[in-house]
């Protein structure tokens, strides 16, 4: 492994503005690293945080949200960075690939001309030469007939299609970090598969840093080395993704673990967490988590749990799971 990390979060926080001097917290304090050929899966239900961590790493928080800490890549600090800047560092250092592929290509332009303009963006070459590259990347992702494909429009693709478009288009400027955001949520259990394979193929290749976010742990634990557990807006439990499935320290994983359906076992209904998950502009007092934790103490009411370290892997909770 590269001693230098390519990605390194520090205590980033992310607030809104509200009426009556208040602010909305979606992100407390987020911290974590990614390596070169590395894959961090972070996983949390919806609205714990996920996609907003995508956001902040991209420079792409939605006016007026304001981020705080510190955000490194290959060393150098992005949070303040202007938007000149920062459009260098997009699509050329670090990539992403949003959840709905149908969504995040243009309706209007055929594949080459979003490739290309990709390209032109951040490359200085002709045309041509950018033509050939977009053929190139369609071929990386391992596209049927690319050369007929690449005049097509996204509607005459499929979702499986689409999100290998969008992968290329993430790919093409050959970046260091590649960030997939619910890659495979619109996609069928054998298209999922082949996205999947097609990725650690394309990490293997590339040795790049990939942060694989999903609402799916088990779908995050099939490609990734180390899994992040995000629960309102802070990440809860980390560590290397054998370990973490193996023997979990927060409740809170333990309950998405056995909420995974498994083969040969005759249920009549899933193990679900009980409730709901807080909403940003009113969390309990305390660690957030407690009015769904089955080890819930008086303590946890009161106080929000700092991280704990064991071992390999670190959690934030007062009674951790034996």
């Amino acid at each position: 492994m590269d001693d230098s990390p390519v990605l390194c979060l520090k205590k980033v926080e992310v607030s809104f503005p509200r009426s009556g001097n208040k602010s909305l917290e979606v992100l407390r304090g987020v911290d974590f690293q990614t390596w070169p050929g590395k894959t961090l899966g972070l996983v949390g239900e919806s609205g714990s945080g996920k996609t907003m961590t995508a956001l902040s790493i991209m420079g792409l928080i939605p006016y007026p949200g304001s981020i705080h800490g510190s955000i490194q890549y290959q060393g150098r600090e992005l949070v303040g960075l202007g938007e000149s800047e920062y459009e260098k560092i997009r699509g050329e250092g670090i990539s992403i690939v949003f959840q709905d592929p149908s969504t995040a290509l243009n309706p209007v332009f055929n594949i080459e001309q979003q490739l290309v303009e990709t390209i032109l963006t951040h490359k200085r070459i002709s045309p041509e030469k950018a033509g050939i590259s977009a053929l190139n990347a369609l071929k990386q992702v391992e596209i049927p007939g690319p050369e007929k494909r690449i005049k097509d429009y996204p509607h005459q693709l499929s979702g499986g299609m689409k999100q290998r478009v969008l992968i290329a288009m993430a790919l093409v400027c050959e970046p260091d970090m590649l960030i997939l955001d619910e890659p495979t949520t619109a996609l069928d259990v054998t298209v999922q598969a082949q996205i999947l394979d097609l990725i650690e193929r394309i990490q293997s290749f590339n040795n790049m840093s990939i942060i694989l976010i999903s609402h799916d742990i088990g779908i995050v634990s099939e490609i990734s080395d180390e899994v992040a557990i995000m629960y309102a807006g802070r990440i809860v439990e980390k560590g290397p993704t054998n370990n973490i499935l193996a023997k979990p320290k927060h409740p809170y994983t333990a309950g998405l673990l056995k909420s995974i359906p498994k083969l040969g076992v005759n249920k009549q209904k899933l193990d679900a967490i009980d409730g709901f998950p807080p909403n940003p502009s009113d969390f309990p007092s305390g660690c957030p988590f407690h009015p769904r934790c089955p080890n819930v103490k008086e303590r946890c009411k009161k106080e929000d749990p700092p991280d704990f370290h064991d071992n390999t892997h670190f959690y934030a909770c007062w009674n951790k799971v034996e």
